[in-house]
């Protein structure tokens, strides 16, 4: 009876896995009410989260019998019963379509620092875009290898979209700032902050872990602005710097 019983819950296991893949590899297609095998996902090109009982997959690519290819939202939600057994709840899962990415005039690539700071060893790497949700996209800055420690900031993640949906948008209104001339986001510091300092190379605390940031790109261009000092953030750029396309 032991073996019976371990054998059963090993197939109990099994066929649960077996039915979460299923489930992956359909419910976008069946939503659409198209025959099985012609059309078909791409969840390993989605942004995909988990919290406790719940599977998020946001925009899931697509491919129509046409061979168009369109972006779905998926959501699944598990109940557990008294022995641990998951089983699908009501109404799940949820499916909506992905709103499209907001276009944004940023540039991934190779950049660098002014020559004037740090004597121009600031190569740094901007990276995009990445998709959030509501339609958003992410960007992101980090210093890449031979970069001074002092090259402020360090790293950087700033989003393009409404400011009412941006992941920063309490900061932005608690600190009344409207403009759209900027995407908004988040900045570290140098990797030794302490250090930075005593050498003097930027004024006070305008360049900590935490920073509120505006970003903006005009042509190989792509300007950084602090908007905070010593922990308080402002309604106007405090200090910025300008990076450029490497050549």
């Amino acid at each position: 009876m032991q073996l019976f019983r371990h054998t059963s819950n090993s197939w109990r296991r099994a066929t649960g896995r077996f039915a979460l893949v299923m489930i992956f590899t359909t419910c976008v297609v069946n939503s659409r009410g198209q025959t099985r095998g012609t059309p078909y996902s791409l969840f390993q090109y989605s942004t995909m989260t988990g919290s406790n009982s719940t599977i998020t997959a946001s925009r899931v690519p697509v491919v129509t019998a046409a061979g168009n290819t369109i972006y779905k939202n998926v959501t699944i939600q598990f109940d557990l019963d008294s022995d641990g057994n998951l089983t699908l709840s009501p109404e799940h899962p949820k499916l909506s379509d992905a709103p499209p990415l907001v276009i944004s005039s940023f540039r991934a690539g190779s950049y660098i620092g002014p020559g004037s700071i740090l004597n121009g060893k600031t190569p740094a790497f901007v990276d995009g875009p990445g998709a959030t949700d509501g339609g958003a996209t992410s960007w992101s800055f980090s210093t890449a290898g031979g970069a001074d420690t002092c090259t402020y900031p360090n790293s950087a993640t700033w989003y393009v979209g409404p400011i009412d949906s941006s992941p920063v948008s309490a900061r932005l209104k608690k600190a009344a700032i409207t403009s759209t001339a900027w995407s908004y986001g988040v900045a570290s510091g140098p990797t030794y902050f302490d250090i930075c300092t005593n050498r003097n190379l930027f004024v006070s605390y305008k360049w900590e872990r935490g920073t509120l940031i505006g970003v903006s790109q005009s042509g190989n261009a792509v300007t950084i602005a602090s908007f905070t000092n010593n922990g308080v953030d402002f309604g106007a750029p405090v200090d910025q710097i300008t990076y450029r396309v490497a050549p």
